[in-house]
């Protein structure tokens, strides 16, 4: 893969860094960089394989696009990479920010990472006098980490290695949570950093040869959740979640119907949003996604959970060839950084154990989005419908000595409302066209032909593509699209955003018909 520069680079020989390590894993080297900006410099081994240049360079990006307020948020949640670090001509690692000391607690007598599987296990004498939340705290933390969930997802990224491993909680009030790896997530249908990482135990039963995608996220959090609420650590989708007590009850029905749902194959599984409303005992939207055929990986019984000190397996991703499609291939003990790697055949076959390797990055397969169904906040767009060609009728036969009949012209057939048709259709609409005056810049027609080209789509277009479709000017076109917040974002939900100051719009299509177009669930 070809070097090639980027502005926010930092070269290798200019980094004043300690000299001793402050951890080392199967794919980097983690080092304290002297200095104000309290930043630590990870240095990919040579056993981590070819670096991907081109997706580290879109992870920094992102994070330099957001606004002031974004990145801060996004910094203290996240262990982001902001800058790559070269030598040579090549990619040699990334800074990102040191993890908060918030996230640091006494665990067998010396300050370490205060890690998930915390929450997991009963307390041995190595965490004895670490805080542990009360079921509150618990249900805080696991619905910050759907949260976190949800905003990498609405931006487009997959995390792929979610596990009790690479997400931090901070023990005592008010309750955070970090994510460590940040390398590791990718754009949705991108290619990864490195070869993608998986934890064992951890595992999507359904997840596709390719790689991990969304849905790989959304099973994977609900493992995060309801082991989290439960206290075990070998609980799955399909199982009954042993809840602890002191939840609400609604909370409780919610979750256990959503764990429900996490069991099923890719294109079904509640989203991290879903997740977000039950948790905080919101009123649901039932979403109800027809199943798509999946050819399951998952062979034999589920793999036996580790306590902390089981390593990871690596799983390299491969896109496959153009026009073809994949076929499918703790704590008693203190954590250890020993992670393990097992690649996947591409396009045939399960998984084998390989030799230990590198970490993680995910690569998700991109799929068909339906109405109804948004892949997280950022739907994919529809693939070509390919219609059968209607039999053609044989010409009407004339009796003898009759005269021919004029035939009726057909009726022409009834085109179904568009997304944008039903929404400007409903009575929430309607109310929200009385009760935002701040909306009269947009008239119906175009809020239903900008929700169609937005859905129709990846969910997200610049304000300039816009401007064309309307014919208007960019200026314009920005004050179209906060009178169009106006009428949608209903009780401050973020239905259409504007991003990248007020270059990029998007548009949360599950959302959008929960608030115009479900029925609230009996």
């Amino acid at each position: 893969m070809a070097f090639t520069p980027h502005p926010l680079d930092r070269h290798r020989v200019t980094l004043p860094l300690e000299s001793d390590p402050l951890d080392k894993g199967g794919q980097g080297v983690v080092t304290r960089v002297l200095g104000p900006e309290n930043l630590v410099y990870k240095e990919y081994m040579p056993q981590a394989g070819q670096v991907n240049g081109a997706a580290l360079a879109e992870l920094v990006e992102f994070g330099h696009r957001q606004t002031a307020a974004e990145v801060r948020a996004l910094l203290s949640q996240c262990a982001w990479p902001v800058a790559r670090v070269v030598n040579g001509g090549q990619v040699t690692g990334f800074l990102m920010p040191h993890v908060p000391k918030d996230f640091y607690g006494t665990i067998g007598g010396k300050p370490k990472l205060v890690e998930l599987q915390y929450l997991l296990y009963e307390p041995n004498w190595a965490w004895q006098d670490l805080h542990q939340p009360d079921i509150d705290g618990r249900l805080e933390i696991a619905t910050l980490a759907a949260k976190l969930i949800d905003l990498l997802h609405t931006h487009g990224w997959i995390v792929g290695d979610l596990s009790f491993r690479n997400l931090l909680w901070r023990p005592g009030h008010p309750y955070k949570v970090f994510m460590l790896d940040c390398d590791g997530l990718r754009r949705h249908g991108a290619e990864p950093v490195l070869r993608q990482a998986h934890t064992p135990d951890w595992n999507d039963p359904y997840q596709p040869s390719s790689g991990p995608e969304l849905d790989t996220d959304r099973y994977k959090l609900a493992l995060l959740i309801g082991r989290v609420l439960s206290r075990t650590a070998s609980v799955r989708p399909g199982d009954e979640p042993a809840l602890l007590p002191g939840l609400p009850d609604h909370v409780v029905t919610a979750v256990r119907e959503l764990f429900i749902r996490a069991q099923g194959p890719r294109g079904t599984r509640p989203i991290a949003a879903e997740w977000v409303q039950a948790l905080v005992g919101r009123k649901r939207i039932a979403v109800t996604r027809p199943a798509r055929p999946q050819q399951s990986v998952h062979s034999g019984p589920d793999a036996p959970i580790h306590l902390p000190g089981a390593g990871r397996v690596s799983v390299p991703v491969s896109r496959p060839a153009p026009g073809s499609s994949p076929s499918l291939p703790q704590p008693p003990s203190l954590p250890s950084t020993e992670r393990s790697w097992t690649p996947v055949s591409p396009l045939s076959g399960p998984t084998t154990p390989a030799g230990d390797g590198n970490r993680r990055q995910p690569a998700p397969q991109p799929r068909v989005s339906r109405l109804g169904e948004a892949i997280c906040s950022l739907p994919v767009a529809q693939g070509p419908v390919r219609s059968q060609p209607a039999p053609i009728a044989p010409p009407p036969t004339q009796v003898p000595g009759t005269p021919a009949q004029p035939i009726a012209p057909l009726a022409a057939a009834t085109a179904l409302p568009t997304l944008g048709q039903r929404v400007v259709a409903s009575d929430t609409y309607g109310e929200q066209r009385r009760l935002a005056p701040r909306g009269g810049g947009v008239d119906d027609d175009e809020v239903a032909r900008l929700i169609d080209h937005l859905a129709g789509g990846t969910g997200r277009d610049s304000v300039a593509n816009i401007a064309v479709l309307l014919a208007d000017t960019a200026d314009r076109t920005v004050l179209l699209m906060r009178a169009l917040k106006n009428l949608l974002n209903v009780e401050q939900t973020d239905v259409i955003t504007l991003k990248d100051r007020d270059r990029t719009v998007e548009l949360n299509v599950r959302l959008l018909e929960e608030q115009f177009l479900e029925e609230d669930e009996p």
